[in-house]
């Protein structure tokens, strides 16, 4: 897996799924066990790597582009990322898992069993909130492919029983710390952290030393601006909110409220409901009351914001 060892506890849903199916934890690989620049570097050996659900890498991860053999990702691809001589497999698709699994079914069906057909199915349902017209995040071509799985796989349970316990799991958070919750589910463009929590931003923010917990977050990645991805799941109605931290007065944290709030493709219908503004620090919290929109379409957005700021400086 792609993140550290010791931060697999924070993903619930992982490793809930991983163990309702039987699968030994201890069969895992964690990225700080294995050295991928070492393999790289060394000429008795040959490393080959495929991005999945994501087609940018982290600075630290630069170095690794010549290994890049394939791409699997369900976001719109940024324009700053040439991938010469690399299979892309981009497409806006619910769930990323949907673009693997027909990747598998294309090429080797014979290895959907009814283990590997439940594992891709319970993501496709979480990423598409159970194929909710509400949520709107569902194309043909994840039902096409759940549809499939569920066919070739035997798979006879209740798709809404396996949502909410797969749902459980994932917003889950009593076991985490406030820390903790701040790197379950991170994405990163141009160097601004886009934070997304299985909670509403306003819930979290009431949580004692909520802010300390951000403001130091934002000090040990040497970032000024964060935004804060909420959302509520549980009720029968799906809730989201959205916030922008800054430290001390931030234009490019302004640029980015102003870019969110006048998008139009796509509209997040949002509406302040706080801002706080400290001699250190200001956020502004925003409800989304068009809920069908995602942190998969905020991200370009800030992103582009960022590049336009970093322009304007130069």
């Amino acid at each position: 897996m792609n993140i550290p060892e010791k931060e697999f506890r924070i993903k619930t849903e992982v490793v809930y799924s991983l163990k309702s199916h039987n699968i030994p934890l201890n069969l895992l690989t964690f990225r700080d066990q294995i050295d991928l620049q070492n393999i790289q570097n060394d000429v008795n050996k040959k490393l080959e790597l495929i991005l999945v659900d994501h087609h940018t890498l982290a600075n630290e991860d630069f170095k690794l582009k010549p290994s890049i053999v394939m791409i699997i990702d369900h976001r719109p691809q940024d324009p700053t990322w040439s991938w010469p001589n690399v299979l892309l497999n981009i497409e806006i698709v619910g769930s990323c898992a949907t673009l693997v699994a027909r990747n598998v079914l294309q090429k080797n069906p014979d290895l959907l069993d009814t283990q590997l057909s439940s594992l891709l199915r319970g993501p496709i349902l979480i990423d598409t909130y159970n194929m909710s017209d509400e949520a709107g995040r569902a194309t043909a071509t994840d039902v096409d492919v759940l549809n499939t799985l569920e066919q070739l796989g035997g798979l006879t349970s209740d798709r809404i029983d396996i949502f909410k316990k797969i749902m459980h799991a994932k917003t889950d958070i009593s076991e985490l710390t406030l820390e903790e919750l701040m790197i379950k589910d991170l994405k990163v463009t141009n160097g601004i952290p886009l934070v997304g929590f299985s909670l509403l931003v306003e819930d979290f923010l009431v949580q004692e030393n909520a802010k300390e917990v951000i403001e130091q977050f934002v000090n040990e990645r040497n970032c000024n601006v964060v935004v804060l991805i909420g959302q509520d799941v549980t009720k029968k109605h799906v809730s989201r909110d959205i916030a922008i931290f800054s430290i001390l007065r931030n234009q490019l944290a302004n640029d980015i409220i102003q870019a969110l709030v006048e998008s139009t493709q796509p509209s997040l219908n949002l509406e302040l409901i706080k801002e706080i503004r400290e001699e250190k620090c200001n956020l502004c919290l925003y409800k989304q009351r068009n809920v069908k929109v995602t942190r998969k379409q905020i991200l370009p957005i800030v992103q582009k914001t960022a590049l336009l700021h970093g322009n304007e400086e130069i």
